[in-house]
This record gives C-alpha cells, sequence and structure tokens, in this order.
C-alpha cells in the first residue's frame, strides 16, 4: 500500500497526472462532439432514415410508372388505359363529351 501512494506521490510531482486528466479530457468530448462523434452518429442514423424514405417513395412511384407502360406494351395493351393516354397526349374529346380542365391530370 505504501509503494502504490509512492507512485501517486511522483505522478503528481511530475505534472503527468495532469497531462493524462487533459488527455482524457480531450479524447472524452471528441467521442461525443468530434467527427465520429455519438452527436455525429444520430445525425447520420437519421439521414439514414430520411434517404431510406425517400427512396421507398420512388421506388412506388417507379414500380407506378413500370404499370403503366406494361398496360402499353403489345403483349397486354389495356384499349381503355390508351385512349385515355391519347386524349390527355393530343388534346381530344368526342362530340358528346364535356371538358373538365385539372392542372394535376398527370400527377397521379
Amino acid at each position: 500500500m505504501n509503494t502504490l501512494n509512492n507512485v501517486f506521490d511522483r505522478l503528481k510531482k511530475s505534472g503527468l497526472f495532469i497531462v493524462l486528466g487533459i488527455l482524457s479530457f480531450y479524447f472524452a468530448i471528441n467521442g461525443i462532439k468530434g467527427d465520429r462523434g455519438i452527436f455525429k452518429y444520430l445525425y447520420l442514423k437519421n439521414k439514414v432514415e430520411l434517404a431510406l424514405q425517400e427512396r421507398a417513395k420512388y421506388q412506388a412511384i417507379k414500380k407506378d410508372l413500370e404499370y403503366k407502360v406494361a398496360m402499353l406494351s403489345e403483349e397486354s395493351l389495356d384499349l381503355d388505359y390508351l385512349e385515355e393516354r391519347a386524349r390527355i397526349v393530343l388534346n381530344m374529346v368526342g362530340d358528346d363529351e364535356y371538358v373538365i380542365l385539372d392542372k394535376d391530370i398527370d400527377k397521379h
């Protein structure tokens, strides 16, 4: 026990104790707020979650577009959908039909 006290006394006198304390404080602060710290980890984790949500949204849009393209393919041509698209693209209507303008027609 006496030798342990001697070691601590020597550390206090040499200033190594202060240097070790400062280094410990430095690494603790960097572990919390540094480029690879806890706050940065939580920030990046949130960005990944937002990116995954956006990816899911675009995958749903892509799936919808693939379905619409498949309906216009030669193997499974949907005549009603073809007529609807032709009317929208060519701005044509029948003689006995009324036109209701909708700005958001292609956003569906």
